[in-house]
C-alpha cells in the first residue's frame, strides 16, 4: 500500500442491523483528496458502507486501513488521534442542544487541547467565515434552521483539521438554494482544504456535477465509477433502473 493512501479497504463488508454481513465486499483505495458520492436505492446499504469506510462501525469482515493504520488493530492513543483525522456527520447533523453554536465548535477543540479558549474562538469564527455561515452563532441550535445546523456541524469537524470528512445525507431537509451553497462547500473542502469528502446522498444533481467517484451500492452488488459519465453510461441494468426511478 502506498504511504499516501487515505483509505484502503480490502474485501470490506459492513454489518447489517441484525449483525449479519452484507453480501457484497468492497475493494477500494482513496489516495488523494476527492469528492466521492455513495448512491443507490433506499435500504441498499449506503449508510452502512459509509460508516464502515469511516471506521465508525466494526466490519463484518475484511480490512480497513486509514492513513496506513489497520483500524481494527490500533491502540487507544492511535484511535484517539485517528478520530481527529476522520470526521463523520450523521443525518440531521446533531449538535449539543444546551450550548450556543459557537460553543459547539470550540468544545471539541478545547477537549483535544488544541489551544487557548481565545485562540479556539478566533479559529471558530474564521472557520464560519470560510463556510459563509449566514446565521447567528450565539443562539442555541433549536433556534437555527437545518442549513445553519449543518454548517455548524461541518465547522465543528473542521476545527480539528481532519483529512477525511464523511456525511450521511447532508442535503436532507434543506431547500434548493441551501443545497447549492452546500454543494460549493464540499467541492471547496476537497479542492482548497485537501479533504477527502464522502457523501451518502440522494441528491443526484450534486452527484452529476461534483462527484469525482461514485460508489453504487445495490442489493445486487457494489460498483465504483469514475464520475457521472461512466456511471450513467455503464449499461448496468441496476444502474439504469435506479436512474429511471430517481428521474
Amino acid at each position: 500500500m502506498s504511504a499516501a493512501s487515505l483509505i484502503e479497504a480490502e474485501l470490506l463488508r459492513p454489518r447489517r442491523e441484525d449483525g449479519a454481513p452484507f453480501e457484497h465486499a468492497l475493494d477500494y483505495i482513496c489516495d488523494a483528496p476527492r469528492v466521492v458520492c455513495i448512491v443507490g436505492p433506499n435500504g441498499g446499504g449506503k449508510t452502512a458502507y459509509l460508516r464502515a469506510l469511516a471506521g465508525v462501525d466494526p466490519l463484518a469482515s475484511g480490512q480497513l486501513r486509514l492513513f496506513g493504520l489497520d483500524v481494527a488493530k490500533v491502540d487507544e492513543a492511535e484511535f484517539t488521534a485517528l478520530r481527529r483525522r476522520v470526521a463523520f456527520i450523521s443525518e440531521g447533523a446533531p449538535l449539543l442542544s444546551v450550548v450556543s453554536g459557537l460553543t459547539n465548535l470550540t468544545l471539541p477543540a478545547m477537549y483535544h487541547h488544541l489551544g487557548t479558549a481565545e485562540r479556539m474562538r478566533q479559529l471558530a469564527l474564521d472557520t464560519l467565515a470560510f463556510l459563509n455561515y449566514p446565521g447567528r452563532h450565539d443562539l442555541l441550535p433549536a433556534y437555527l434552521n437545518q442549513h445553519e445546523r449543518l454548517l455548524l456541524a461541518i465547522a465543528r469537524c473542521l476545527m480539528l483539521s481532519p483529512e477525511l470528512l464523511f456525511l450521511d445525507e447532508p442535503f436532507h431537509m434543506t431547500d434548493s438554494a441551501c443545497r447549492e451553497r452546500e454543494s460549493e462547500i464540499y467541492t471547496r473542502l476537497a479542492g482548497e482544504r485537501g479533504l477527502g469528502v464522502f457523501l451518502a446522498t440522494h441528491n443526484l444533481g450534486f452527484v452529476k456535477r461534483c462527484a469525482d467517484e461514485i460508489l453504487f451500492v445495490h442489493p445486487a452488488g457494489v460498483w465504483l465509477f469514475d464520475g457521472w459519465r461512466s456511471f450513467a453510461s455503464s449499461g448496468l441494468t441496476e444502474v439504469n433502473m435506479f436512474l429511471n426511478v430517481a428521474a
